[in-house]
């Protein structure tokens, strides 16, 4: 196969001429997209002084969803825009948690404790969100959760920012990190650990803004404040949107593109694994793109070439073992939604794993 330059290479080198393939689309900061009449305006002052720090600025530069981000633009006035990525679902998570403080009025230090650890919660993920993921966590020893504990107790490369700032607004580091590790046991420890909560409500909401035009179950942020008002759980919310997760996971997240993706980027680390190293994890997707253009080649070839892919795979990679987990989401109606404790009961999923060959994903 002729050899050429690319744009993303060095002086010198050369690769495959397949691999220059389109530029994909970039990141790039936009409203987040809980509803476009949301106001995502932050107004504790625990969380605009969070927002200043470096940790919290890359999640802007790291996708949401992972390699399947880069199926399909944005829906903002600028065709480049992606309107997903990680600072935004932070801040839309944080700003859920603020509603639902606000409407019950809740205490001053619960409510900062609450606010910061929906903000921090997700200030641990790497390049290409959870497709790597896997892979750094066999290799490094890495994964979004404990990088995340590091950046908060200040032991990373950023540096000890976040800490200082929640040790100067009297936030205890401990009690937002057991809020994100689901590990709280506190009066409000149901917003993080059951099945519906602020986090899954936010993301799952934002997933299907990707696939298409908004579903009946409408504002994450309007369920929040009835949930808050109300003084009782609202059953007609959250059936809705345990319906919408059951055909997110169908339309996104289990979608064979976004599974073909995801296990040509991972074959293409493991091939590579010499090349990359546990600093990685704290990239940006930029960063981790100048210093792995090639990875980002093989994406763009499996969106022009899906129907011949098999062609432009190495066979090495076409033989690899795919584990392939679906989760179906449904509800019990014979279970009445009175307390929490009835949460688990009426929300229920399903969970299967089955090992495949890539070549059985691709087509052609």
């Amino acid at each position: 196969m002729a050899q050429m330059q690319c744009k993303h290479q060095h002086e010198g080198e050369t690769q495959r001429a397949w691999l220059c393939a389109p530029a994909l689309i970039h990141t790039a900061f936009a409203s987040p997209t809980m509803r476009s009449d949301d106001d995502v305006h932050l107004s504790d002052n625990v969380a605009v002084a969070l927002l200043t720090t470096q940790p919290l600025k890359r999640l802007a530069g790291i996708g949401f969803l992972g390699a399947i981000d880069y199926v399909k633009k944005g829906s903002g006035r600028d065709p480049h825009r992606r309107r997903h990525n990680r600072l935004e679902h932070s801040i839309g998570v944080a700003k859920l948690a603020e509603t639902y403080a606000l409407e019950i009025e809740m205490g001053e230090a619960e409510r900062k404790t609450l606010i910061c650890a929906a903000l921090l919660h997700d200030v641990g993920h790497g390049p290409l969100s959870h497709t790597l993921e896997p892979v750094f966590e066999e290799y490094f020893g890495t994964n979004h959760h404990r990088t995340t504990r590091d950046i908060v107790k200040g032991t990373t490369r950023f540096g000890s920012h976040i800490l200082d700032i929640l040790s100067e607004f009297e936030v205890d580091t401990e009690e937002v990190l057991a809020l994100i590790d689901g590990e709280d046991v506190g009066r409000y420890s149901f917003l993080f650990s059951s099945p519906i909560n602020i986090d899954t409500l936010e993301g799952i909401t934002r997933c299907r803004a990707f696939a298409g035009p908004r579903s009946a179950f409408g504002s994450a942020s309007a369920a929040v404040r009835r949930w808050a008002t109300s003084g009782r759980l609202p059953t007609n919310d959250f059936d809705d949107f345990w319906d919408l997760k059951n055909n997110v996971y169908n339309l996104v997240i289990n979608a064979p593109i976004g599974r073909l993706l995801d296990t040509v980027a991972q074959s293409y680390m493991v091939a590579n694994i010499d090349r990359f190293g546990k600093n990685d994890f704290l990239k940006t997707e930029k960063g981790f793109r100048a210093s792995h253009p090639e990875l980002f080649a093989y994406l763009s070839v499996v969106l022009e070439h899906e129907d011949d892919l098999r062609s432009h795979l190495p066979n090495s990679w076409l033989d690899a073992d795919v584990n392939i987990n679906d989760r179906k989401f449904f509800v019990d109606d014979s279970i009445e939604l009175v307390g929490l404790h009835h949460i688990n009961a009426r929300y229920k999923q399903t969970r299967s794993r089955q090992s495949v060959k890539l070549d059985e994903l691709v087509k052609g």
